[in-house]
């Protein structure tokens, strides 16, 4: 075993203090003057939040068109999940998942599904638009503002 002499571990000592301090100053730096610093990450949670509402609706009409395929009709969020077309997280009347309320409309014909934000005890909204999604085209829809419909835009056009 390798004895350490005291005059051996002082630098590493100091080097430690000193990594320590230049990290301090750098979040100091991030948090500070006109950058936005770690301002970016609620911003960024929001995108992925976003994203992921997206995703799911696109995956929801997947399910549907499956359910459509299989059964003859559209189906809401019980009837997909029993059906093994969505996973758990989607059983109920309005699932809530990342911040976002899912609410869909379906009958033999056709569907349209809505993706809200909204706060519960569990989840914060981090997102901040509205997006909608229905069998007529299969294309994501947002609103800034209120909840979307088949009048708003496109997303990603």
């Amino acid at each position: 075993m390798m004895k350490m002499t005291l005059s051996q571990v002082r630098p590493a000592h100091n080097l430690a203090k000193l990594l320590g301090l230049l990290i301090c100053a750098v979040l100091l730096a991030s948090c500070s003057g006109k950058s936005e610093g770690l301002g970016v990450l609620p911003k960024a949670i929001g995108a992925a939040d976003e994203s992921f509402a997206i995703q799911s609706l696109r995956t929801i009409a997947s399910a549907e068109t499956q359910m459509k395929v299989i059964r003859g009709s559209f189906g809401d969020f019980d009837a997909l999940t029993q059906a093994g077309y969505l996973d758990q997280r989607f059983a109920g009347q309005t699932p809530n998942l990342k911040g976002y309320r899912f609410t869909i409309i379906a009958s033999e014909s056709d569907f349209s599904v809505n993706a809200d934000p909204q706060t519960t005890e569990t989840q914060a909204t981090t997102g901040s638009r509205h997006f909608y999604l229905d069998s007529s085209d299969n294309l994501v829809h947002a609103n800034p503002k209120q909840p979307a419909s088949k009048n708003d835009p496109v997303v990603g056009s």
